[in-house]
């Protein structure tokens, strides 16, 4: 079967979004079990899920759910699901920010809303991606022309991954940084990414 680059690179954001979960679950655990979080890092996580994601992964897979229906492919249960859950994902992101913004600020009503609100993004997200990889990809195989694909690669918004691209963004090295320590942890390597010289602290207070 001939490889489709467009859901390949959508596979592939998937796998590096994966990673980011991994990183908020952690920090998420911590918090639960009174461990001392790195807040910073979770807040940069998340920043990084709304922030790119959010603006270019999803609305490409909106496009293809678009031609999906009007090819009338049997997926239309499957991709009002998926369409409602990318909009109560960027609203839970928005809201996670904030919680873990004030929480960093030490207000003390934070912390519950972040492990509710967080364990409930999580699950969003599992289930979101498995329905995607399993029912919505599969069929957007089997059922798009080319010019399908033409009309999505035309319409897609290209943005290099900041965090995970060729070239990725000063704004998540420490994030960055995190996840070359734990890939080298478990004898996983990643490319070394170009940034500029590091200051000297590279763990700095978050900001929008």
């Amino acid at each position: 079967m001939r490889v489709n680059p467009i859901i390949e690179k959508l596979r592939r954001e998937h796998a590096g979004m994966r990673k980011i979960i991994f990183v908020i679950r952690s920090q998420l655990d911590l918090i639960e079990r009174h461990a001392e979080p790195d807040l910073i890092l979770l807040t940069n996580a998340l920043y990084y899920m709304r922030k790119f994601p959010s603006v270019v992964h999803h609305p490409k897979e909106e496009l293809i759910f678009e031609k999906l229906l009007a090819r009338g492919a049997p997926v239309q249960k499957e991709v009002e699901q998926l369409h409602a859950q990318h909009e109560e994902i960027y609203a839970l992101e928005d809201n996670l920010i904030e919680l873990a913004l004030a929480l960093q600020k030490g207000d003390p009503k934070a912390q519950a809303q972040l492990l509710e609100f967080g364990r409930h993004y999580l699950a969003v997200q599992a289930l979101h991606v498995e329905t995607e990889e399993r029912i919505l990809f599969p069929s957007a195989l089997q059922n798009l022309k080319a010019y399908d694909w033409k009309h999505v690669r035309k319409q897609a918004v290209s943005i290099d991954d900041p965090l995970f691209g060729s070239n990725p963004s000063e704004r998540y090295r420490y994030l960055y940084d995190y996840l070359l320590r734990e890939a080298a942890d478990r004898g996983i390597s990643l490319p070394e990414a170009r940034h500029a010289p590091e200051p000297s602290s590279s763990k700095t207070s978050f900001s929008r």
